[in-house]
């Protein structure tokens, strides 16, 4: 698996995540990056999650 440098100011966080995650993990107002993580043993998709600061995706703090 390749991992793309994010030339951006998105912080990757933590983790690789499945679909069924993204509901905890997204926050209204923010800017998100999400890029193919692998698959588990089972075959279900992973995903690497990016997210740029508060500040920058115009969310207030």
């Amino acid at each position: 698996m390749d991992i793309r440098i994010i030339e951006d100011d998105f912080e990757r966080l933590p983790g690789l995540f499945g679909a069924w995650d993204f509901g905890m993990l997204l926050e209204d107002g923010r800017t998100y990056l999400v890029e193919d993580g692998g698959r588990t043993d089972d075959g279900q998709a992973l995903y690497m999650v990016f997210r740029r600061p508060a500040a920058r995706s115009g969310a207030s703090s």
